[in-house]
C-alpha cells in the first residue's frame, strides 16, 4: 500500500494550486464584459425548460437591444422522434453584472436576469431564470 499512500500525497499537494484556477474559471463576468460580448453577438447553448426537455437555443442580440431566439427539443426515441421549433423575439440589456432578457412570446419563461459565469473562453454559464450552458460571444 505505500504506493497508493505517495500517490493520494501527491494529489492531495497538487489541490491547492488547483483551487484557485478552477474558481477562476467560474468567475462571474462584469457589466462592461458581458456587453462587450453581447453587443451584435449571440448566446448557443442548451438547458432545461418548461417545455421538460433538453432544449438548444441561439439568441442573437443585436447592438439596438433587440432579441430573437430560435431552439429546438426533441420527443420521442432516439431513431424515431421529431424535432420541434421555436421562434422569440424581445429586447435585452446589461443590469449591473447580469444580463436581462425579455421575450414577448414562447421563449417568456426565459425571460428575466441572468449571471454570466465565464468558464474558460467564450464558454459560459446563465444563472437566472433557467440555467443555461453554452457561448457568448462573436
Amino acid at each position: 500500500m505505500p504506493g497508493r499512500s505517495t500517490a493520494a500525497a501527491a494529489l492531495i499537494a497538487t489541490l491547492p494550486g488547483a483551487l484557485p484556477l478552477a474558481q477562476a474559471v467560474a468567475e462571474p463576468l462584469g457589466g462592461e464584459e458581458i456587453r462587450a460580448r453581447s453587443l451584435g453577438g449571440e448566446f448557443r447553448g442548451f438547458g432545461s425548460t418548461r417545455r421538460r426537455a433538453l432544449e438548444d437555443m441561439i439568441w442573437r442580440l443585436g447592438p439596438d437591444g433587440t432579441a430573437s431566439s430560435v431552439s429546438t427539443i426533441r420527443r420521442g426515441g432516439r431513431d424515431s422522434g421529431e424535432f420541434i421549433e421555436y421562434h422569440d423575439t424581445g429586447t435585452w440589456r446589461v443590469e449591473g453584472n447580469r444580463l436581462c432578457l425579455n421575450f414577448s412570446s414562447v421563449h417568456s419563461d426565459l425571460s428575466g436576469c441572468y449571471t454570466v459565469d465565464g468558464a474558460g473562453g467564450d464558454h459560459v454559464r446563465l444563472v437566472g431564470p433557467v440555467n443555461l450552458e453554452g457561448t457568448l460571444g462573436h
